[in-house]
């Protein structure tokens, strides 16, 4: 509140502000409380930091939502700064209506979506085994829109639970769970899908038609917090970058502070576990370095590939310079065993994406090659009975910055196309090291 009167308004780059970007963890602590609520020893890590990430950026939003209120209220209506305690009454007001009122919906929200995308990960593990049945509390408080949806009963993979898994309305305390199929008559899609628009065909409940499992979100892109178009950056909520825009400057702030308390998150956690080894954590820049124990740097990786360097070698440097640029990479765990046979497995999470790694060491007309080796690894890693989120994603890394160039990635994906049916890249992050050991990194959607 004094830092906007001081300052005579409020603009988003003043959420970076050491008196200001407290607010912003204050409220993702309050609500990541509701988060903690439903992690399991066995969530896999990926959905937990997606949903993390994802209630860091919301709280981010919130925050200069309420901040810009505050700044609007600084002036009367003739323009004129209004009396610091006249302001205070206004801010007081402000305050209350965002950090009393909206955050109790919000924090109900985050504790009852966080249990359902924590479900959902654990019926995807038996697939369409058993079908799902969508409940609601049963008794007099139910609104008679979700009441129309109870016992609604079909499989996992029926579009309606893509849009209609709970919550479906601020409150909501419907839950779905898994039957076996010969217990209870399927429904019809159809009238399930009638009743799911009608139970959110208000417009402020339209936003509730996501899977928050799917989607890895607490709340909703659709939010009025959240700006339109979100997602055309590359990065979950975030916007094709257009500084004249006010929204998309917040959400440059907001996700770099999102990014780099995820990775000191994850030193926290790392630094403390036997199991990894190497872990560095910069908090200027918010890179984190860390290695698995069980990480292979043997076998195929020993071989000398070129520059006088083994694929192990490679991998450490790639791994260094995403380090330097303030990402986070950790190289994983291939050591995961069973009935005797090593399981396959991913070399690199990269700010929290799951990927394996290919260096280039020669020109090529395109880089099909090296995708179709990794497609089928990929589809390896993803047939593992322990992978809850599939991997989609790959990273080339072009040691010698010169074998790269866009068009051998489009073409390679499009021969990728021609020599497979199941495709399971989806996305290739190419890391470019430059003459002065910086990096360029280029994503190629497929």
């Amino acid at each position: 509140m004094r830092e906007v009167f001081a300052k005579g308004g409020f603009s988003p780059e003043m959420l970076a502000d050491p008196e200001v970007a407290p607010l912003i963890e204050e409220t993702y602590n309050a609500l990541n409380g509701a988060i903690d609520t439903a992690i399991k020893t066995e969530t896999p890590p990926e959905l937990t930091a997606a949903l993390q990430n994802n209630t860091f950026i919301f709280s981010g939003f919130k925050t200069y939502h309420s901040l810009s209120e505050v700044g609007l209220a600084l002036t009367d209506a003739d323009g004129k700064v209004k009396p610091f305690e006249v302001f205070r009454r206004d801010v007081e007001a402000i305050d209350k209506k965002y950090n009393t009122n909206y955050l109790y919906a919000e924090y109900n929200h985050a504790v009852h979506t966080s249990q359902m995308a924590v479900k959902w990960h654990d019926f995807m593990a038996d697939g369409d085994r058993y079908n799902l049945q969508y409940r609601t509390a049963g008794d007099e408080r139910v609104r008679s829109e979700h009441a129309a949806l109870d016992n609604t009963t079909l499989p996992p993979s029926d579009e309606f639970w893509k849009f209609y898994l709970p919550p479906n309305g601020w409150n909501c305390r419907c839950t779905v769970e898994q039957v076996l199929r010969d217990d209870y008559p399927m429904s019809d899609p159809a009238v399930a899908k009638a009743a799911g628009d009608a139970c959110t065909d208000d417009p402020k409940s339209r936003i509730f038609r996501y899977n928050a499992g799917q989607e890895m979100t607490i709340f909703p892109k659709k939010h009025p917090y959240l700006p339109k178009g979100c997602g055309n950056c590359g990065g979950s909520l975030t916007l094709a970058y257009d500084p004249k825009r006010e929204k998309c400057r917040v959400c440059r702030v907001v996700s770099e502070q999102a990014r780099k308390a995820e990775a000191k998150r994850l030193y926290d956690r790392l630094s403390k576990d036997s199991k990894y080894r190497g872990v560095e954590y910069d908090p200027v820049s918010g890179g984190l370095s860390a290695t698995h124990v069980g990480h292979n740097t043997t076998s195929n990786n020993s071989e000398v590939l070129r520059w006088g360097m083994t694929g192990a070698d490679l991998e450490n440097e790639v791994q260094r310079l995403l380090f330097q640029s303030g990402h986070i990479a950790v190289l994983c765990d291939e050591s995961k065993r069973k009935a005797k046979q090593t399981l396959p497995a991913l070399d690199m999470q990269l700010d929290g994406v799951m990927m394996d790694i290919r260096s280039v060491t020669k020109k090529k007309q395109h880089y099909g090659s090296h995708l179709k080796a990794k497609n089928r690894q990929l589809a390896r890693y993803n047939a593992r009975s322990d992978v809850r989120v599939p991997a989609d994603t790959v990273c080339l890394y072009f040691h010698d910055g010169s074998m790269y160039h866009p068009s051998k990635i489009t073409v390679g994906a499009r021969w990728l196309k021609k020599q497979t049916s199941h495709v399971c890249v989806r996305h290739v992050v190419c890391v470019i090291r430059k003459d002065d050991d910086s990096i360029e990194i280029r994503r190629h959607d497929i």
